[in-house]
């Protein structure tokens, strides 16, 4: 873990520089501030689950930075010709996540827009002592993440009418579960960075983390890549078909344009590839944790209920560079 930065515009400088998850302000020698706000369109047809998911999604930047939640406020834009009764159920599923995480509702804004769209505003709290950054990433670290990948896959192959919501359920309640058991794990062991896995893809959340762990005021003697296991990579069901298929959306492509100069090991129209630049919705925790304190953090997130998988490491290498190889990571 690093300290907490100083109170000021130093923290703001920090979160646009390394595109940490969330902004840390610094109020009192064992008080900060952790502020993030999110929101999108809706990926499900359920009004009630599109709600549960886009407000855990919110809620997990401040758990990505090792705080709690204390407040939230609802963000809406909202068609009126669609009526109310289907905004009550956004509304009431995103209220039933935020009472989950312990935090209050306290208020917010809405408008009348063509194209309906909801998120949070959150803002949590932490010792300084708690805040984990995407940065400090250090050779010899293994990368565990705790949920899996294929979302955006699955929410495209919705919306062509390839699968049904109910086949989409099992993806559809991962996305909606909360964080923070992650985040309490985390905390208890100490990680080196974290961050979660969201509209970038596994990729392009991880690059974040090594552009944050080897460059600018974080430069180390040892610039940092990665080595991503890709057979250790978990995958929501039927996603490798769908990706086959070319059921993906435009943002994957996107995704892996940006990336593809500093990625290599494996093609980059291979389908399992592609899946590792899929936009995520309420993804899991990317976490660097050192080899000596990995048995223990794979217990805690096992003892809270929290599914994880070892996807690879951090190696010593031309700064962001990351390697893919075939295969499971050894042991």
């Amino acid at each position: 873990m690093l300290n907490a930065l100083p109170r000021g515009s130093k923290s703001m400088t920090r979160l646009i520089e390394t595109k940490d998850d969330a902004a840390v302000v610094q109020l009192t020698p064992e008080l900060v501030l952790v502020q993030t706000v999110d929101f999108f369109t809706p990926i499900v047809d359920d009004p009630y689950w599109f709600g549960q998911i886009a407000a855990a999604n919110s809620l997990s930047d401040v758990y990505a930075m090792g705080a709690r939640p204390l407040t939230a406020m609802n963000l809406v834009a909202w068609p009126v010709s669609l009526g109310m009764a289907p905004l009550a159920d956004i509304l009431r599923g995103g209220l039933e996540k935020i009472e989950e995480a312990g935090a209050e509702l306290a208020g917010g804004h809405s408008i009348d827009d063509k194209e309906p769209k909801y998120g949070l505003a959150v803002t949590g709290v932490a010792h300084p002592d708690e805040i984990v950054y995407n940065g400090g990433a250090r050779p010899g670290d293994l990368l565990v993440l705790t949920k899996r990948l294929g979302i955006g896959v699955l929410a495209s192959a919705l919306k062509q009418g390839a699968i049904t919501e109910e086949e989409m359920m099992p993806t559809i309640r991962e996305a909606a579960a909360l964080n923070a058991a992650a985040s309490r794990a985390m905390g208890k062991v100490g990680v080196n960075a974290a961050t979660d896995v969201t509209g970038f893809g596994l990729l392009g959340h991880l690059a974040e983390m090594l552009d944050a762990s080897g460059g600018g005021e974080m430069e180390r003697e040892l610039p940092v890549g990665a080595r991503i296991y890709t057979a250790a990579v978990p995958l929501q069901e039927g996603v490798l078909d769908l990706v086959r298929a070319g059921v993906y959306a435009g943002g994957l492509r996107a995704n892996r344009d940006f990336l593809a100069a500093r990625v290599a090991g494996m093609p980059m129209d291979d389908p399992l590839t592609l899946a590792l630049f899929d936009p995520q919705t309420s993804g899991g925790l990317l976490m660097a944790v050192s080899l000596e304190r990995h048995g223990a953090l794979l217990d805690e997130l096992a003892a809270a209920g929290v599914s994880a998988w070892t996807v690879g490491e951090i190696v010593a290498s031309p700064v962001g560079a990351i390697e893919l190889q075939a295969g499971p990571a050894d042991g």
